[in-house]
């Protein structure tokens, strides 16, 4: 739908922050890497999409079933999950308090999608989702996040992502085994989406955000100024 979406689809950097403007087809760049993934390792791809409350999440769900129903997911909607034809995995679920990231110690995840990061006022319950990610398969493993300007949690994802850095820097940060020594990479790029990248919302849209506040959260929802 985007170029954007498409190099989101592509990037083998571990951690990738989709994040700018409304309206730039986020959630969809994150069912589509999904998809992208579970092409790749069938049912060693084993996904969790989280929002931060429950309400959020009923949107997100039911954009899943539009695009993956036709491709033959089977959606369970008592435990809020998808299973492909290729038997790949996603839950859907919220994170609404600390203790809600805890309840997932012991899962194997290959993919962890948080949508609309900056809602989360701290960055604990994110961030201890990346315990999560192994395969025992040898799949590659990877975080994705999607936000706008603004939101309580503005300021620490914006100085995890943007701070120091331009969109699309891949930046290497280095960790070591405490036993091993062994040295590891972990990589994490900025990809910035724009309402512009698309034309599949007409310029009605592009008023009613000029409508909804003041002129900073016009800059931030309208261009994704930071």
């Amino acid at each position: 739908q985007s170029w954007p979406q498409l190099a989101l689809i592509r990037c083998p950097t571990f951690e990738v922050f989709f994040g700018g403007s409304r309206g730039s087809l986020k959630t969809d760049g994150m069912l589509g890497d999904f998809l992208a993934h579970a092409g790749l390792y069938g049912q060693d791809a084993k996904g969790l999409m989280v929002r931060r409350e429950r309400t959020q999440l009923v949107e997100t769900y039911e954009r899943a079933k539009a695009i993956y129903l036709p491709l033959g997911f089977k959606f369970n909607d008592s435990d809020h999950v998808c299973r492909g034809p290729d038997k790949s995995r996603l839950q859907f679920a919220y994170l609404e308090r600390d203790t809600d990231a805890e309840a997932y110690q012991g899962w194997s995840l290959t993919r962890v999608y948080v949508e609309e990061i900056t809602n989360f006022p701290e960055p604990a319950p994110v961030l201890k989702m990346m315990a999560t990610l192994r395969s025992t398969a040898s799949v590659p493993c990877g975080f994705r996040a999607t936000g706008n300007p603004g939101g309580p949690g503005h300021q620490w994802v914006k100085r995890r992502y943007l701070d120091g850095c331009q969109p699309w820097e891949v930046r290497d940060f280095e960790y070591e085994n405490p036993w091993t020594h062994q040295k590891v990479i972990r990589d994490r790029v900025f990809i910035p989406g724009s309402i512009r990248d698309h034309n599949l919302l007409g310029p009605e849209y592009i008023a009613n955000l000029q409508m909804s506040g003041s002129a900073a959260l016009v800059k931030a929802w309208l261009e994704g100024d930071w």
